[in-house]
């Protein structure tokens, strides 16, 4: 009996062992993301992240971990915020502004969603 079959089958299984979609992070990251009710922002630069939510009442300032891949984007996670970054459109509740990724935050526990990378005017609703 013929072997290629047997390597045909692992070359398969080795090709949906990675991630659908990846978004690896430029070397130097320089990333914003916003949200509404109650007004946020996130800041990604400088070996840093950086959260102002509460429309000001409340800041943490973290060392930025390298990422992990998730099936749509990449998340960061430390002990007191976690970002989840999904590569999908997404459009600001007050502006209307188009964005290239839906951003997920959770700050010491408090879950706010909104916008955030590439400014993308073509989408603007």
């Amino acid at each position: 009996m013929p072997k290629w079959p047997a390597y045909a089958m692992a070359g398969f299984a080795a090709a949906c062992a990675y991630p659908a979609i990846t978004m690896p992070p430029p070397a130097a990251e320089n990333y914003r993301a916003l949200g509404q009710e109650p007004g946020w922002s996130l800041a990604i630069a400088g070996g840093r992240m950086t959260y102002v939510g509460n429309y000001g009442e409340t800041r943490i300032s973290a060392p930025r971990p390298d990422p992990d891949p998730t099936m749509a984007g990449r998340r960061y996670d430390t002990r007191r915020l976690t970002v989840d970054i999904v590569e999908a459109r997404c459009n600001d509740a007050m502006s209307g502004h188009g964005y290239a990724h839906q951003v997920t935050v959770i700050a010491d526990g408090a879950r706010v969603r909104g916008c955030g990378g590439e400014r993308r005017a073509d989408w603007d609703a």
